[in-house]
């Protein structure tokens, strides 16, 4: 009969841990790329939006009245059914305040 060994339970449960911390860390990898990306995303989208509000004031000389606007006249696109926009123009000459939240 065996004896019970400490060190063979060691250098069996030393490669199935070592596997499992690979595990965990790809997915956490995998996770933070993922918010890296959504974050990217939405950076995307206020950029656009902002380019948009310049773009319609260099040329016309008034801020746009409406996220409407831009999106008819100057091609912006935001996907709605992502991303919430709130847009709020208080007069032709003063930058409109613009908000853009990502919906979860």
């Amino acid at each position: 009969m065996k004896r019970f060994s400490f060190r063979r339970v060691f250098s069996a449960a030393l490669p199935i841990a070592a596997f499992m911390i690979m595990i965990v860390w790809i997915i956490c990898g995998i996770a933070n790329a993922n918010n890296a990306v959504e974050k990217k995303e939405l950076d995307n989208v206020k950029a656009t939006v902002e380019n948009g509000v310049t773009v319609c004031y260099a040329i016309e000389g008034v801020y746009p009245e409406s996220m409407d606007y831009l999106i008819d006249n100057y091609g912006v696109v935001v996907d709605n059914k992502k991303y919430i926009v709130h847009y709020e123009c208080i007069a032709s000459n003063i930058r409109p305040t613009i908000t853009i939240i990502e919906r979860r």
